[in-house]
């Protein structure tokens, strides 16, 4: 032990003294080296008393024998010696099976040595095996941080998924190790992002030289600040700066709604080549999927904003006057959220509609949706109905008279009005 001692301090005596000890254990490790190799295939291999072994599964048998009878050694140098010939062997499994006071401080000894990311990928499952889950935990975050290209994205991710499934675990409620797991899963958001920009940058371009630099430097965790300024916002990645602005929750809503409208018009440049059906199949899509993560907050989904975008790219495509209800209902939105929303629309009579030639486009959309409303005031209790059916009542005989004293009689108005009226004549029956 005290050769040992003198080892890890450096001393050149302790190292010699080591090497000459190593020798004594030679027929040990000789041992163990044919099992091993009997027990993967090898054949013609003899046991120490020069007696052939019959089988690998004899083999197999004969080595955990033989380890287990090592590991009651009470010798630590050997130990060391011990230790080491597994994890040289690949044999992680069976060092994690050791019971010895001497396992610990040898994995402590020698995830000192500077090339140890081998040794600390052992030391949190020996920690998670012993139920150490704090000590566990903080060895995963800190591989996740390593600065090394042996790992990918994905690896780190893992080891933060990992540290904190640990975190979660430990039985202890001090404080630091709840900063700890916050810490951690503040960490797992970002990486998640990360990830996300990663995904988004392979479907770019390839042979493009900064593309495929930016992929590499990805593998190594960044801050949010340095993922939006030097990837999301110089590749463009308007969902990516998206996610990355909802995660920091900066609130902003000029870039909001400018992160939409790209996010909008990066979707249809890219399924420009597409039919019709299906370009409105894949928006639908995009939106019910980023509507169902962000319709929580205002801020980061601007619903007067987003419909009237949508509205405008529904009625030049010629998608039909339901076809933004229709989404925005999928999500779902609520009916009230969005009655407000185009009666506000409807109250600023925007020049674009004029300029598309249907000056009332958001008043058929509106028919269509108190429709939909109407149809579902069945689930609605009964003593909350009456009252929401004589306002809903009052607006459309506020749309029939608007429409009605229009002066463009035009085949949109005619349209709207026709909607409206049946809607009249349905509400008899309630």
């Amino acid at each position: 032990k005290q050769w040992y001692q003198r080892r890890v301090r450096g001393e050149d005596q302790g190292e010699q003294l080591l090497v000459a000890r190593r020798h004594c254990y030679l027929p040990v490790t000789n041992t163990l080296n044919n099992l091993l190799a009997m027990s993967q295939g090898a054949s013609g291999v003899q046991n120490s008393a020069g007696v052939k072994i019959s089988s690998a599964a004899e083999a197999e048998r004969q080595l955990t024998e033989m380890l287990h009878y090592c590991y009651s050694s009470t010798d630590e140098v050997f130990h060391v010696f011990l230790y080491e010939w597994l994890i040289g062997n690949g044999l992680i499994s069976r060092l994690l099976e050791v019971k010895s006071s001497f396992l610990e401080p040898f994995l402590r000894r020698t995830a000192r040595q500077p090339d140890n990311l081998q040794i600390l990928d052992i030391m949190w499952k020996y920690y998670e095996k012993e139920r150490n889950y704090s000590a566990a935990a903080r060895i995963l975050a800190k591989l996740a941080d390593r600065d090394t290209d042996k790992f990918t994205l994905w690896d780190r991710v893992d080891y933060i998924s990992r540290a904190i499934l640990c975190a979660k675990a430990c039985s202890t409620t001090l404080n630091n190790d709840g900063e700890f797991l916050h810490e951690l899963e503040d960490k797992m958001d970002v990486a998640q992002l990360q990830l996300s920009i990663y995904s988004a940058l392979e479907q770019l371009t390839e042979n493009n030289p900064g593309v495929t630099a930016a992929l590499k430097s990805l593998n190594s965790l960044v801050d949010i600040s340095t993922l939006y300024s030097e990837y999301a916002e110089k590749f463009e990645l308007a969902e990516c700066q998206l996610a990355i602005v909802h995660c920091a929750g900066h609130h902003d809503p000029m870039l909001v709604q400018k992160l939409w409208r790209e996010l909008l018009n990066q979707e249809l440049t890219s399924g420009a080549h597409l039919p019709m059906v299906s370009m409105m199949n894949n928006l639908r899509s995009k939106i019910e999927t980023l509507g169902r993560t962000y319709q929580s907050s205002e801020k980061f989904f601007p619903l007067q904003f987003l419909v009237q975008q949508l509205e405008v790219i529904a009625c030049k495509g010629g998608w039909g006057e339901g076809w933004v209800v229709e989404t925005l209902l999928s999500i779902p939105v609520s009916y009230p959220a969005l009655h407000s929303t185009y009666s506000s629309l409807i109250q600023l009579k925007l020049p674009c509609w004029n300029q598309l030639g249907q000056p009332y486009h958001l008043h058929i959309a509106m028919s269509l949706l108190l429709s939909s409303y109407v149809q579902h005031l069945n689930s609605v209790p009964l003593a909350e109905r009456k009252p929401l059916l004589a306002s809903i009542q009052d607006i459309i005989d506020a749309y029939v008279v608007d429409l009605q004293a229009s002066t463009n009689v035009g085949a949109d108005v005619t349209s709207a009005l026709s909607r409206f009226k049946a809607l009249q004549a349905g509400f008899n029956k309630y």
